[in-house]
């Protein structure tokens, strides 16, 4: 008689996850070690992805941005379902910040360093460098986070 294993979908997803992990926690670095064209996107579940993505939808000119550079910035954030929850077009008023002042999310703090003025890139967050389990306004916990940026000046 044959014996067979059978694993159910829940036990593969958690050794899965566990190996995911195991790879992250190897190359957790700081943002001046990011390499962003090594960036891609893994589907964990359908709700979610466990890698920042970025796709330069527009090159732009000039120099990249840096840490400690002010960026002004337009962008539309969408949920993985493309529902919109967030638009400085919308507001008819540019965003600015400082890259390494974590007054971002992480997926911004690295998904938008490198860039270049009228540059425009789509960024694909998961939820740990975004909003994580929480959540926050109309931002349901444990989502992945879709934004089209496009960078206006470099401070």
């Amino acid at each position: 008689m044959k014996k067979y294993i059978v694993f159910s979908c829940t036990t593969v997803c958690v050794c899965i996850l566990f190996f995911l992990l195991l790879d992250n926690d190897e190359s957790i670095k700081g943002e001046e070690d990011i390499n962003t064209s090594n960036l891609n996107l893994v589907e964990n579940s359908p709700m979610d992805f466990t890698e920042l993505k970025i796709e330069v939808l527009r090159e732009g000119s000039g120099d990249e941005s840096k840490r400690e550079d002010t960026l002004v910035v337009n962008y539309v954030g969408t949920l993985r379902d493309g529902t919109k929850f967030d638009s400085s077009y919308d507001r008819g008023q540019p965003f600015e910040f400082t890259l390494g002042q974590n007054s971002v999310i992480q997926g911004w703090e690295q998904g938008m360093l490198g860039m270049r003025v009228d540059e425009k890139r789509k960024i694909e967050i998961p939820s740990v460098m975004g909003y994580g389990e929480s959540g926050v306004s109309s931002i349901p916990g444990n989502s992945g986070l879709i934004f089209e940026v496009e960078l206006l000046e470099i401070k």
